[in-house]
């Protein structure tokens, strides 16, 4: 059984990854800070995954070809405003005495960090919640609620 939120696993002899959703909004900044300590007290590996939510999905072909040719896709490159965002997660896990992968993916942040989260065998997800209006709780999606349907008891959401 993986080492609850908090629990050294220096302790039961297993280090783990820890998955953290950031977006650099106040409640991703919560939970980035949270993520840092986890790790820094279990010894766990941080992984810090931005999702770029996009109209079309750009990993699918961008043309469909004709009758003479198969469709192509362009290559996906990452959008430069990762980049400061990145550099600053980067700056607070590094002060921290820590390392991170920084990861980005493009679609629906809830799909993707649970499959980030699959991927990357992460033994806690760790999100920021946002604080949602009753009309946007009624007709919109809270990617936190998501995420931790999906995964269960893996997920940490941060106030």
């Amino acid at each position: 059984m993986p080492p609850r939120p908090g629990e050294n696993c220096d302790a039961v002899g297993v280090a783990g990854t820890i998955l953290i959703g950031y977006d650099d909004s106040e409640g991703a900044d919560r939970a980035l800070d949270r993520a840092i300590t986890e790790a820094a007290s279990s010894g766990d590996t941080l992984v810090v995954l931005s999702v770029m939510e996009m109209l079309l999905d750009p990993e699918g072909p961008q043309n469909f070809g004709n009758l003479n040719e198969s469709a192509e896709m362009m290559p996906l490159v990452e959008p430069p405003e990762l980049e400061p965002l990145f550099a600053k997660a980067r700056g607070r896990i590094e002060a921290a005495g820590l390392e991170a992968d920084y990861v980005w993916a493009v679609g629906n942040a809830a799909d993707k960090i649970g499959a980030t989260a699959r991927d990357r065998e992460a033994r806690l997800v760790v999100l920021g919640s946002h604080h949602h209006g009753f009309l946007s709780r009624l007709i919109g999606t809270d990617v936190a609620v998501e995420v931790e349907r999906e995964l269960g008891s893996t997920v940490l959401v941060v106030d």
